[in-house]
């Protein structure tokens, strides 16, 4: 392993863990960004090869239909961030290209030695999936859905193997089946206990936007330019990146086994102080990696066996007119927008770690949902004081599961408008 990479990532972290702050999601934010930042790199030969592939992914009219121009992200670019979360988007389903296990790898990890082991499943976790992928997209005469499916996870299991807890599970004296990276760990970065896999998902924005991933992708390219990553010709594997990924979940994930954490969200001591900010400088270069690398898989896999034209340029010069105001039911037509929706309270559920007040109908028949995270909970009060009234809710409409949404960060961006 390239140990000397390590240590000079975790030199850097030591530096700038000076204080907790908030954590956000790698979920779907987290992926479009590193699809964004792939998708820059592409020459233009390369981006009409990529989105002639996706012309035949089962999303791909759904996609189109929900893009609207404008002058960040082309029709193209927009497709391929969107293909980055459909893996997510269809886990766990009766969807016939649903891999739930390609998403990550178990290397166990055990305190004090951490001495290495290989993960018992070899023919299904996420090393097996880049693996099957290269070889779809390096067929040209592989079926096109498959070749579109492939892509899609591709572009979405390269940000995975990058996430540090997607490369192991945790095995101690409680944790004796493994922790399933983190997912039956409880943790507290503030007021509320969280699963700690959810902390790090929650690392890079807590509401995916295209065009505002396109954004950070252009912050974490200006931070770290190819020429400040020497990873990128030393360690040119999926393999390498698992275990330095592990190496990354010993070191800041666990504090080589001294993570204060619990299994039950009762009595969670809280995190150390920097914890977050180191986690975060981790994540952020990671993606930044991942980016590189996807680019450089694409550049080598993607085969084409005929002549792709280029792509038209943009030539939008100005965003979409848009409506000041909407209701529920119009809300699907404006993805990726900043919008106000408005509509009546019809019920506020919560779990661990999310709460959701739906309006106009409640629960799976609501027409459009408000998200609040735990980490944000706190601000809010009682959430029940919105029950049947009727609000506004501000920001970017988004999709999760065919359903659309706002992910509410601060109590400004809900407001009552009735007097009831």
């Amino acid at each position: 392993m390239k140990m000397r990479m390590i240590k000079s990532v975790l030199g850097t972290v030591a530096v700038l863990a000076l204080c907790v702050t908030r954590a956000f999601a790698w979920g779907d934010a987290g992926h479009m960004t590193v699809a964004a930042e792939a998708y820059r790199q592409l020459s233009p030969e390369l981006k009409a090869q990529v989105f002639e592939v996706l012309k035949a992914h089962p999303d791909f009219v759904k996609w189109t239909n929900e893009y609207h121009p404008n002058p960040t992200i082309e029709l193209a670019g927009y497709v391929f961030i969107r293909c980055s979360t459909w893996p997510d988007q269809i886990r766990n389903t009766s969807n016939e290209f649903d891999h739930p296990n390609w998403h990550f790898i178990d290397y166990p990890l055990r305190p004090p030695a951490f001495a290495f082991e290989p993960d018992a499943r070899t023919n299904d976790d996420i090393l097996y999936g880049i693996d099957q992928c290269e070889k779809v997209l390096s067929n040209p005469a592989a079926d096109a859905t498959l070749r579109a499916a492939q892509m899609s996870y591709l572009v979405h299991l390269v940000g995975d193997i990058h996430q540090p807890l997607h490369a192991e599970s945790f095995y101690t004296s409680v944790y004796t089946n493994g922790d399933r990276g983190g997912n039956d760990l409880f943790v507290r970065p503030a007021q509320f206990p969280i699963r700690l896999h959810s902390l790090w998902d929650g690392l890079p924005g807590s509401a995916a936007n295209p065009q505002q991933e396109w954004k950070n992708a252009i912050l974490l390219d200006t931070q770290f330019p190819r020429s400040a990553l020497p990873e990128l010709t030393s360690d040119t594997t999926p393999l390498s990146w698992s275990l330095v990924s592990r190496e990354l979940a010993i070191d800041i994930g666990y504090l080589r086994g001294q993570i204060p954490g619990s299994p039950t969200t009762n009595n969670v001591p809280p995190l150390p102080m920097g914890y977050t900010k180191a986690a975060k400088t981790v994540a952020d270069r990671q993606i930044a990696l991942a980016g590189y690398r996807l680019a450089d898989e694409l550049q080598k896999y993607v085969k084409t066996d005929k002549t792709v034209p280029l792509l038209p340029p943009n030539t939008a010069t100005a965003q979409l007119n848009l409506p000041s105001m909407i209701g529920t039911a119009q809300a699907t037509n404006y993805y990726d927008e900043e919008m106000v929706v408005t509509g009546r309270v019809a019920q506020v559920s919560s779990r661990p770690t999310v709460s959701f007040i739906n309006l106009d109908k409640p629960g799976p028949q609501s027409p459009f949902t408000a998200v609040i995270f735990q980490s944000n909970l706190g601000a809010f009060g009682d959430l029940n004081q919105y029950t049947n009234h009727v609000v506004s809710v501000s920001g970017t409409i988004t999709e999760y599961r065919g359903r659309p949404e706002i992910v509410l960060d601060k109590p400004d961006e809900i407001k009552v408008l009735d007097n009831k």
